[in-house]
């Protein structure tokens, strides 16, 4: 990781110190954090992917778990900040050494990783729950050229990029599918709502937790469409890059607290920056020039903090605009991913870091 990654100054230690050090928790789970090494990458990245995806912009390279700790312990100083720990699943990363890479971080942190699949995976590795695999992290870039047949990857089948051989094993054994969805409707997308609730229905013992909130970044994507989701057993959402107060508190209101899973997405949420909502589109702004970002004059770009606190400000925001009690904001950062941890892998305090 680059040092660029590291940097913080006395306003960031007066927005953790003034806003969250009395809100957050002791303990934070965080149930998004990618982790990989530049050798695990199998050819260049061209300014054009890095223009589709932030995870590949050259200002990270990799994101250790030295590096993982390293931000935490500078962004969290009083928190004890655990993790959820999974690859980066882009085509130009070698999985099977990603995996492994993950399969070490847990097995040594006494944490727990998502597998990140082949689109057609066949057969799980027999050392999958003794490398500490407690799910899947599908993905839909991951999906081979020839069945994209000209359109983008963003516009495929959620079975494009799952197997049923993930499926089937994920509800035998009640584990956990983190899924990012396609299509450009997102949540009111048609196809993806009927994706979704056969999954639901068909393997019920998923505990399926959608990415991005479902990819709502804006009050629109959302607004309409929480109730294709709302009654939905077994279905959660994280809290990843989602930096609009509006809609975690809806998320908070028609799910519940317990339904509501904080997840940062490292190492990109410690760039800074912010989602913003321009006419119900999604933009990034960072401080720097970004191929995947608005400019930002130079002057504006002092003023902003991380992506990770502006998703804490969001939820900050909506928890006191609902006036939840300390027990409810600690299961939104915290006690949620624990439990869901702990039905799988019958965890005792003593088998675990936190």
């Amino acid at each position: 990781m680059e040092k660029k990654l590291l940097s913080s100054n006395k306003k960031d230690i007066a927005v953790y110190r003034e806003e969250f050090e009395e809100f957050l928790p002791e303990r934070i789970f965080d149930f998004h954090i990618h982790t990989w090494k530049k050798e695990f990458l199998k050819y260049p990245v061209t300014f054009k992917r890095i223009k589709q995806n932030p995870l590949l912009d050259k200002d990270i390279v990799d994101f250790s778990v030295v590096d993982f700790d390293l931000i935490t312990q500078r962004l969290f100083p009083v928190n004890k900040y655990y993790g959820l720990f999974f690859g980066l699943p882009l085509k130009e990363v070698d999985l099977k050494k990603n995996n492994d890479y993950v399969a070490e971080i847990c097995r040594k942190k006494r944490s727990y990783g998502l597998y990140v699949p082949d689109p057609d995976l066949k057969e799980i590795p027999i050392d999958f729950f003794k490398n500490k695999f407690i799910g899947f992290k599908p993905y839909l870039d991951l999906v081979p050229s020839d069945i994209l047949e000209g359109s983008s990857s963003l516009e495929v089948s959620i079975f494009n990029f799952i197997s049923k051989k993930v499926l089937e094993y994920s509800d035998k054994y009640g584990l956990i599918l983190l899924l990012h969805i396609p299509r450009k409707g997102r949540l009111g997308d048609k196809k993806n709502i009927e994706e979704i609730t056969t999954i639901n229905q068909e393997y019920p013992n998923i505990k399926l937790i959608l990415a991005h909130a479902g990819r709502s970044y804006c009050y629109k994507d959302i607004d309409d469409h929480i109730k294709n989701i709302v009654d939905l057993k077994n279905l959660y959402i994280d809290t990843a890059m989602i930096n609009d107060s509006s809609v975690i508190r809806l998320l908070l209101e028609k799910l519940g607290p317990q339904r509501v899973i904080y997840g940062s997405d490292l190492p990109v949420s410690a760039f800074r920056g912010k989602n913003i909502d321009l006419d119900n589109k999604h933009y990034f702004v960072t401080d720097t020039k970004k191929l995947w970002s608005l400019p930002i004059k130079k002057t504006e770009s002092s003023g902003l903090t991380f992506f990770i606190y502006e998703t804490i400000r969001a939820i900050k925001s909506a928890a006191t605009e609902l006036a939840l009690n300390k027990k409810e904001v600690e299961s939104v950062f915290f006690l949620n991913a624990v439990k869901l941890i702990d039905k799988i892998t019958g965890s005792r305090q003593e088998d675990r870091s936190w």
